[in-house]
């Protein structure tokens, strides 16, 4: 039986993944969005009940306008499927960092949207919190949490009702990259491509690799924990003070609970569990100090895994030496309010068009052979101070009889992390 051919197989359907299908058969693609696993999963990055959606960037300006966008595009995806998919709940910034909070601020008025800025008084009176006057805040009334699961489903719904079709619990073991066709082989047999988007997550590394494309990333596991509310209001916040940040939002459940995390984690290798129990020490005192929550303890968890780029910024971008592969990639937990706008910017590169968003590099290369369009910026430490290119650290990282220590930034700059890597086979992670 002869293979099927497509003109774009999606390698990944995650949020991203399914938003680039969708985007790509509504551009008149005959498109196959392909998952090792059976779908609905959580597996990667997208799983879940809650995400946060927001205007408020403290990330490179040109993700302003690609978060704008995607908002809009979220929003008339609810509408197309008649389905609620975003509950309104303002977000509290709050930091003691006044460059971080005002650059927040400001990338809501470039789309047009005011900050309200509270004392802590005000807000402590508002929401029973407990934050002290050296505290800097302000509300994104415009800010909403997302029904994760729903999105990803109601996504998919539209991508199959446009004609678009799902292989799932279909792992791919190789692809040979070629031109006119690309080919992608697994147990359960051969799809051949014009064009591939991979947005395939933590194990997005290992497959750019094989097209000599070799990018520092990092896969990290990390966690939510779930408190019983009974006196915080429906709203989420962000805590831009702290280099590991806490957040907090909604969880949407039945239990009507709070959704609380810490934007860290543990490196590690896909599908492998790890020992989290150091991140719930970390989140309680801070739930104790200033949230108004009555339980000494979480009572549930929910697990996610971060793909992690150096500065804690996605990485667009296409193969090199194979043109008609792209990717998206890099995300650190950031990236699912983005999906609609991505697939798009991925659907742009793939025909050749222009999608509208400046793309263009924010800093130097990640590495020699690979130019990303969102661009990584964090270093070695020496290198941050001498403005030297990641890669440099990068090369040291990809050697088996090095060690070295390296300095990465995740979160738009707001959370440092210290990885101690063994070569690239043996690492661990500790608290920066």
């Amino acid at each position: 039986m002869a293979p099927e051919k497509v003109d774009v197989v999606v390698l990944g359907a995650g949020v991203i993944g399914s938003c680039a299908a969708l985007s790509l058969r509504r551009a008149g693609q005959n498109t196959l969005l392909i998952d090792q696993f059976r779908l609905p999963h959580n597996n990667g990055s997208s799983g879940g009940q809650a995400r946060i959606i927001r205007l408020a960037n403290v990330g490179p300006p040109q993700l302003t306008p690609i978060m704008d966008d995607a908002y809009k595009q979220w929003l008339q995806i609810s509408d197309l499927v008649k389905e609620e998919l975003i509950s309104p709940a303002p977000l509290l910034h709050v930091s003691r960092s006044e460059e971080k909070i005002k650059q927040a601020a400001a990338s809501m008025e470039l789309v047009g949207k005011k900050p309200v800025w509270l004392t802590s008084a005000q807000t402590n009176a508002k929401y029973s919190t407990r934050f002290t006057d050296d505290f800097m805040i302000f509300e994104d009334t415009t800010a909403g949490v997302m029904r994760a699961d729903r999105c990803i489903a109601a996504v998919q719904r539209l991508y199959r009702e446009a004609g678009g079709r799902v292989l799932d619990g279909w792992p791919v073991t190789k692809v040979e990259a070629g031109r006119p066709w690309l080919k992608l082989k697994g147990p359960r047999g051969e799809v051949q491509a014009r064009a591939l988007v991979l947005c395939a997550g933590p194990w997005a590394a290992s497959l750019l690799e094989s097209f000599g494309v070799r990018l520092p990333l990092r896969t990290v596991r990390t966690q939510a924990l779930f408190w019983e509310n009974k006196k915080f209001p429906q709203a989420s916040f962000l805590d831009l003070s702290t280099k590991n940040y806490h957040y907090g939002l909604p969880a949407l459940d039945a239990d009507g609970r709070y959704k609380m995390g810490k934007h860290a984690g543990v490196v590690t290798l896909p599908g492998t569990e790890v020992d989290l129990s150091e991140l719930t020490k970390e989140t309680i005192p801070f739930i104790n100090k200033y949230l108004p929550f009555e339980a000494d303890k979480p009572n549930g968890k929910e697990y996610c895994w971060y793909t992690v780029s150096p500065d804690g910024e996605c990485i667009l971008d296409r193969c090199p030496k194979h043109p008609n592969i792209v990717y998206a990639t890099g995300f650190t937990g950031t990236g699912f309010k983005l999906g609609p706008t991505v697939g798009d910017i991925l659907t742009g590169m793939v025909l050749g068009r222009d999608h509208g968003f400046d793309v263009s590099p924010s800093a130097p290369p990640v590495s020699p052979t690979s130019r990303p369009s969102i661009a990584c910026t964090a270093s070695t430490e020496q290198a941050d101070e001498m403005r030297l290119p990641w890669y440099k650290g990068r090369e040291a990282l990809m050697n088996d009889n090095v060690s070295v220590q390296a300095h990465v930034t995740m979160g738009a700059g707001n959370y440092e992390h210290i990885f101690t890597f063994q070569g690239s086979s043996d690492y661990d992670s500790r608290q920066g």
